[in-house]
């Protein structure tokens, strides 16, 4: 079933793996010479969500080939949520400091939460976390403004809300867990009934994720190619005609 699964999703799998040789290819070819100006800033944290975008997507592959289809999808989020943020920082250097103080936010979120439990698992942040700390950080959050990160706000920044109601919300699913999701995990008899539980490879809609996957990455290179001024239009467009070319039939939907 294994070597099946790998041999039928080949095609997609090839395909992706170009796509962040591509991507990783840019990323090499650009060189930090600075980090004092918001565009250096801006070009620095780009570089560093391309990497985490490629190792999302090297991970993909991995799950893709052990034909964990749950997990490709939940994967696939998450490059979502990366994806809507590097397409942020690759248009905008004042989203950059945005961006960063978040992380500010999301402390204050941290500590609140911890600060409600007793127990030795929270000891050392309780210790730390005095009323001292807690003060002095959100006069830190009011003197930049630092608000949450907003997946949903991100994404309408970059007009990708369509992206954000379609894929990112069912690939959300797999993620939580849902009834939905658990789907794959069953099989059930003509009423609906679940009569066996497994847990094997199985194709699933990992092509589809994978193709999806592949378009987006062939953005990203065409957002990072922008921002530092390269140009990689002719391999671009020779992975989009290979991507177009491929057909998912039989093997999914949503």
């Amino acid at each position: 079933m294994g070597k099946q699964l790998v041999g039928r999703l080949q095609p997609q799998i090839a395909l992706v793996t170009k796509a962040v040789s591509l991507c990783q290819n840019g990323l090499e070819s650009v060189t930090i010479n600075g980090q004092s100006t918001s565009i250096e800033k801006q070009k620095v944290i780009a570089c560093v969500m391309l990497a985490r975008l490629l190792e999302i997507s090297e991970s993909m592959i991995l799950l893709a080939r052990g034909g964990f289809s749950v997990e490709v999808t939940a994967s696939l989020r998450n490059f979502l949520e990366a994806y809507f943020i590097f397409g942020n920082v690759s248009k905008n250097p004042s989203f950059v400091p945005q961006y960063i103080n978040s992380d500010l936010k999301a402390r204050e979120k941290l500590i609140n939460a911890v600060v409600k439990h007793k127990t030795e698992w929270f000891e050392p942040v309780n210790k730390y976390a005095t009323a001292e700390v807690r003060t002095e950080l959100k006069e830190q959050i009011n003197s930049v403004g630092a608000v949450e990160s907003k997946c949903y706000e991100y994404a309408k920044a970059i007009e990708c809300v369509e992206i954000y109601d379609s894929i990112y919300r069912i690939a959300s699913a797999a993620t939580h867990s849902t009834p939905r999701s658990l789907e794959l995990y069953v099989t059930e008899d003509n009423k609906g009934v679940v009569v066996a539980v497994h847990r094997h490879p199985q194709s699933g809609n990992i092509a589809e994720r994978l193709l999806t996957l592949g378009e987006l990455l062939l953005n990203v290179r065409k957002g990072f190619d922008e921002l530092f001024e390269i140009d990689a239009s002719n391999e671009i467009k020779v992975l989009q005609e290979e991507l177009n070319a491929i057909s998912t039939d039989g093997y999914g939907t949503a």
